[in-house]
């Protein structure tokens, strides 16, 4: 029985993130202000930490600071109790409340008092703390002896538990009689998130930056080993986002699929998840620049596919069903963040100037983690322009022989197919896709799935002139809070409130809605918006590939198409001393990433013997693979001698082959003659024949003179001392004993023995420094 499991081409765009579910009825995720009232809540055992994730931007001489993020924390302990003192004045009906809670998972960094609240109050004293429960050590529970005025609970939590990589906040308030307020939710705007390695800087602090966090989520789940972490193609991504202003300011408290997490924040950031040679990135889903801005100008493709790359019914379109396509109206949910004070959702309208003025309406919700206006603009831009012009998807299936493999998902590819439908009528098949999904057979035959990518008459994305065109309006609502009176002075850092309102209407808002300009230049329909073509339409006086003498016109070279050839030298060996315990050996081939593997080898018979050592190498280790001569590794491969030969070979990935990779090639095998662990005087007494011989004698420290006994026989031999003392013999017969002064406080000498004709004998022996 045959199992044939399907993956119907119109799934494509659903697969890649291009077309969404429907948004789930329900409050913006980014919403805290519907519970800055209510009652505050308690940890519950097996309720994920939260991890607070963020940086706040202050653009000075602007309105348009943003970021941070204003979490209500859950409490895993409190006490209450009856009696305070204020200026000199005791208070004993009046309530003390002292909890703590915890914060995020990861360090945070620095905290205000101006940015702790109780319901929408700024009060109360507090203590920040990393590791464990911060602030001075108490009793919990309920110690009230007024009762009848305070009903407080009577579980108030434990001392015990440990708080490891969590940070924590201790917080005192007093109430005095009658207040209702004391069991009201506290609150903290954190201006800077959790410590993360950040990829552009290269440093650990509070980060902004979408990839940082996925980098921390996938190392603190261990879901993907370090090494298929695709760490260039992140840090590439993270340029991407931060030139663009696209940020996270935001708070994971749910549990959720790492893998599902990963798409959905993509697409909100105009990435896609790349898998590259098995390693996990991003990648922008838009043409950039080298200064990672949106690349507006003429798109260039990488590869070209004609008829002759096709097997036959090698070719298959899947158009995206028209409801799918109709020009909407995107309603942009992201979160407004005053400096100091509590977010409040926006929506932001986003169409395509003209269309969709009465809807359909379609929900984006970025509040969880979006501050800034222009990025819930562009992404809108995104959607609505992504709505219009994105039209199918393309899977074809190429020779094995075809398939280059310089490819990699997300590159742009030309698909030109010939059409004749008519005796003498040609037309062709002609536009620029995107590679979504490469899947390889048994057989060799590669199979593509391609997503239509639009471009202009001018050979421009159409997606990307409507994103980089696309700006908010800038304008910030007032905060709505205009009492300030349960700030505690202490606390408040502005005393400058809001004034009140006191028109009997509301107030003339400006439209916030934003109408996308029509990029580019009129195409000819007289509608002034731009059409997506084909890159040569039929008629015109180019129809094909640019020729240079091959029918599959401009495509880069494959690597694996040239005959195969080693001459990758092996280097890090030492031409100043032999080698020793802490060298390491590198070995580079032309292609990165590939499968590495060191051999052992004969150095007398030239016989390969086993591997020692695999590696695949990556562009973060500068497409390199080091072998550390430690002591042990170099006993190992002495096994008793004092001699002992490498060799390197590598493997180019070859995706388009049915073992995954190219020929093995080798390098030329090294010889290594390894420093020796000294060993201690009076010692030696070393005797051999022919060859080269050195050995390591601790002499011991500081300046003075020590014996040298050798001994050469009839056949003449020559011994040389380095290091601490320098001593040559030449070529010489017979033995003396020689007072050898040091030239140096150090301990170790080496002696080197020369003995290069055959049926000779020798030996030596050191005595100490005196």
């Amino acid at each position: 029985m045959k199992l044939r499991i399907s993956d119907p081409l119109q799934l494509l765009p659903y697969q890649t993130g291009l077309l969404k579910p429907p948004l789930d009825k329900k409050a913006a995720e980014g919403n805290s202000a519907s519970n800055l009232d209510s009652q505050q809540k308690a940890i519950e055992l097996g309720q994920p930490v939260p991890i607070v994730f963020g940086k706040y931007v202050d653009v000075p001489g602007t309105v348009n600071d943003h970021g941070g993020v204003f979490i209500s924390p859950g409490a895993t302990k409190a006490r209450y109790e009856n009696g305070f003192s204020i200026d000199g004045t005791s208070y004993p009906t009046g309530l003390k409340v002292t909890m703590n809670m915890v914060l995020s998972q990861g360090e945070l960094g620095q905290i205000r008092v101006e940015d702790v609240y109780q319901r929408a109050c700024k009060k109360g004293t507090a203590v920040v703390y990393y590791g464990a429960n911060a602030g001075a050590l108490y009793a919990p529970g309920n110690y009230v002896t007024y009762p009848d005025l305070w009903t407080c609970p009577n579980y108030c939590g434990t001392n015990d538990g440990a708080y490891e990589d969590m940070t924590t906040l201790w917080y005192q308030n007093t109430y005095f009689e009658g207040d209702d307020t004391w069991n009201r939710q506290v609150h903290v705007f954190v201006r800077n998130g959790i410590k993360v390695p950040r990829l552009i800087e290269g440093t650990t602090d509070s980060s902004n930056n979408m990839l940082d966090l996925a980098i921390y989520l996938i190392r603190q789940t261990s879901r993907v080993p370090e090494l298929l972490i695709d760490t260039a193609a992140m840090t590439l991504a993270a340029r991407f986002t931060a030139t663009n202003s696209f940020y996270w300011d935001g708070v994971i408290n749910e549990a959720s699929n790492l893998e599902d997490w990963m798409q959905r924040m993509a697409g909100f950031f105009l990435l896609r998840v790349s898998d590259k040679n098995g390693k996990k990135g991003f990648r922008s889903r838009l043409p950039i620049n080298g200064d990672y801005t949106i690349n507006t100008g003429v798109i260039s493709w990488v590869y070209g596919f004609t008829e002759e790359h096709l097997l036959p019914d090698g070719f298959q379109i899947e158009y995206i069903p028209l409801s799918e396509r109709k020009s909407i109206c995107a309603q942009m949910i992201w979160r407004q963040q005053p400096p100091n004070d509590i977010g409040f959702i926006r929506t932001t309208e986003v169409r395509i100037d003209g269309e969709a003025v009465d809807g359909p309406y379609e929900q984006f919700d970025m509040s969880q983690f979006c501050t800034w206006e222009n990025h819930a603009v562009k992404v809108g831009a995104y959607e609505v322009a992504r709505r219009k012009y994105v039209t199918h998807s393309l899977r074809i299936r190429v020779k094995p022989d075809s398939f280059n493999t310089t490819l990699v998902l997300g590159d742009i590819v030309r698909v030109q197919l010939r059409r004749e439908t008519d005796p003498g009528l040609v037309t062709f098949h002609d536009y620029l896709y995107e590679v979504e999904k490469i899947n390889k057979t048994v057989s060799g035959v590669v199979e593509l799935d391609l997503m239509h990518f639009p471009i202009d008459s001018q050979g421009r994305s159409i997606l990307a002139l409507y994103v980089a065109g696309a700006v908010g309006t800038g304008y910030l609502y007032d905060v709505g809070r205009n009492d300030y009176t349960c700030d505690d002075p202490d606390n408040e850092g502005n005393d400058d409130p809001i004034p009140d309102d006191v028109g009997e209407n509301n107030p003339d808002e400006p439209d916030t809605d934003v109408d996308l300009p029509n990029p580019g230049v009129d195409d000819g329909t007289g509608t002034g918006l731009p059409t997506d073509r084909p890159v040569f339409p039929g008629g015109t006086s180019t129809t094909g590939f640019p020729p240079n003498g091959s029918p599959t016109g401009n495509n880069p070279d494959d690597p694996f198409d040239d005959e195969p050839g080693g001459g990758t030298p092996i280097t890090g060996i030492p031409d100043d001393r032999p080698i020793q315990a802490g060298d390491e050996l590198v070995f580079a081939p032309p292609c990165c990433p590939s499968e590495v593997i060191w051999y052992q080898y004969d150095c007398d018979t030239g016989e390969r013997m086993q591997a020692v050592y695999t590696e695949t190498t990556s562009p973060e280790d500068n497409c390199e693979s080091r072998y550390e001569m430690t002591g042990e590794v170099i006993n190992q491969l002495l096994d008793g001698g004092i001699k002992f030969c490498l060799q390197g070979s590598y493997k180019c990935l070859d995706p388009g082959s049915p073992e995954g990779t190219g020929p093995e090639i080798f390098s030329d095998p090294v010889e290594l003659t390894p420093y020796l662990p000294p060993i201690q005087c009076p010692g030696g007494n070393s005797s051999g024949g022919q060859g080269t011989f050195t050995q390591a004698i601790d002499v011991g420290e500081g300046l003075g003179t020590f014996n040298f006994t050798y001994q050469a026989y009839t056949i003449p031999d020559r011994f040389v001392i380095t290091g601490a003392a320098s001593y040559d013999t030449g070529s010489t017969s017979g033995g003396a004993t020689v007072a050898v002064t040091k030239t140096s406080p150090d301990r170790y000498i080496l002696v080197t023995v020369y003995a290069p004709l055959s049926g000779t004998g020798w030996n030596y022996s050191v005595g100490c420094t005196y």
